[in-house]
């Protein structure tokens, strides 16, 4: 090995490990670093109380089901959740999360403020549609008791 060819090496070794290097990194950088190996976000909402999910898109899969695409706009979903869909006051349409996507990834949760796609069991396209709404079912059975209790006290 020539003298010209360890330097190519040497210099090309430095490139490399550039990026791996911490030293070459400014304070702020490394900062953002640590940060972005350790955060994780929070919904701020105590899991189980809320959970609400904005529908922008419907699609239906030939051989899988219909897929909604949104905004969760509170609270946290996980694949097999019961969710109801509210179309209108009276309109309620019950279904389960098949699972749950996320720029081309499966997840199991999503949480407050993601943009994902849920695959609904047991629906048909025409069910649900653009700005439904679909919420947790274990949230509306809060809802329906503290409805009943207050129709109990007026009694």
């Amino acid at each position: 090995m020539s003298f010209f060819d360890s330097i190519k090496d040497g210099i090309r070794g430095m490139i490399v490990n550039h990026n791996k290097n911490k030293g070459f990194m400014t304070d702020d950088e490394r900062e953002l670093r640590e940060y972005e190996e350790y955060y994780t976000p929070q919904s701020g909402v105590a899991e189980g109380t809320y959970a609400e999910f904005v529908v922008s898109d419907v699609m239906a899969i030939s051989g899988n089901g219909v897929v909604v695409v949104g905004t969760v706009t509170g609270g946290v979903f996980f694949v097999g959740d019961k969710v109801t869909i509210m179309r209108s006051r009276d309109v309620e349409v019950d279904t389960e999360i098949v699972g749950i996507e996320q720029f081309r990834k499966a997840c199991v949760s999503v949480t407050e403020g993601a943009n994902a796609a849920f695959m609904l069991k047991d629906i048909d396209k025409k069910q649900v549609s653009r700005n439904d709404i679909i919420k947790r079912a274990d949230c509306n059975k809060e809802k329906q008791l503290a409805e009943e209790s207050a129709d109990n006290k007026e009694e």
